[in-house]
């Protein structure tokens, strides 16, 4: 099985910009059977403009959001919806066919952030994600939108840019597990669905740079079902070593941190059912997992 790895991409060139192909972007996991093999989707190739300073590339296939957006020239031509919070507080504006484009600027975060916070050294791994998270939306596993990147020369790096198609109607899973309302049926149908829509990531051959409660959207539909959107891929954030039990054990901690601060601990036969389903009910991965998360959590909460 193969997964993508920022350190496997090819150098890059500010102009032209080269799209990826799937085969620079990954590598061996040796936790998956060697004989799996990885569909390629159709690439959509990104197109690449330049204003003064600035740089733009977008895919082709919206091409008419982004120039009347006005993202192309860092200049916005549509009216303000509202803002939505991360490192900062991202703008949201409204499109004439009635989708919402947040505007969102790339901040550091780390120790790094508090010399350079809105600086990058290239927006490589931007145009990476938005390559990739179009890969993924093909292979039917919900993710970010990512329609376009922006880099402008700023002395010391750049400052990057993207425009985001947003989901409408959505909660974190860190959201809806605080939420001490939802029935014990309502939460197994949105932990069943997470952890299905995980696995298949996984069996694609994808991993995620930063998966944890905040980074995982559930959205209910009006047949009563849910949907699980993983947001945020953050290619740059993967280590040489990750694998998908590095990538679980990531989530794992995210829970444990969340649980000692906002949210109640699992319901009886909740955990272990997760893990069944994100390992997609494979005995040696499975026990590989929950020897390897054991440490992290009490016992109780991973029982049958």
């Amino acid at each position: 099985m193969s997964v993508v790895r920022i350190h496997s991409v090819r150098p890059f060139f500010l102009l032209p910009a080269f799209p990826c192909v799937m085969s620079d972007l990954m590598i061996q996991d040796p936790v998956s059977p060697p004989e799996t093999t990885v569909p390629e989707p159709t690439i959509d190739a990104p197109q690449v403009q330049r204003c003064g300073s600035r740089t733009t590339w977008w895919l082709s296939s919206r091409t008419a959001e982004v120039e009347s957006s006005g993202f192309i020239q860092g200049e916005v031509n549509l009216p303000l919806e509202g803002y939505r919070s991360g490192r900062t507080e991202h703008p949201v504006y409204l499109h004439s066919s009635g989708a919402l484009l947040m505007w969102k600027s790339c901040l550091r975060g780390g120790w790094l952030a508090r010399i350079i916070r809105n600086r990058h050294w290239r927006p490589k791994r931007f145009i990476q994600e938005m390559e990739m998270c179009n890969c993924i939306n093909q292979q039917g596993i919900p993710t970010s939108q990512i329609i376009a990147v922006a880099a402008t020369s700023a002395g010391i790096g750049f400052k990057v840019e993207m425009l985001i198609c947003l989901e409408r109607e959505v909660d974190t899973l860190l959201d809806l597990l605080a939420d001490r309302s939802l029935s014990a049926s309502e939460r197994q149908k949105f932990l069943k669905t997470t952890a299905s829509t995980i696995h298949q990531f996984h069996e694609q051959g994808w991993l995620h740079g930063d998966l944890n409660l905040m980074n995982i959207l559930i959205q209910k539909e009006d047949t009563g079902t849910y949907r699980t959107i993983l947001v945020d891929l953050d290619p740059g954030g993967l280590g040489p070593v990750t694998d998908r039990l590095a990538n679980l054990t990531r989530l794992v901690r995210s829970y444990r941190k969340s649980r000692c601060n906002q949210i109640p601990t699992l319901q009886p036969g909740e955990g272990f059912r997760f893990m069944h389903g994100v390992t997609g009910g494979k005995r040696q991965l499975l026990k590989r997992l929950l020897e390897k998360t054991r440490q992290l959590l009490d016992s109780e909460e991973w029982k049958r």
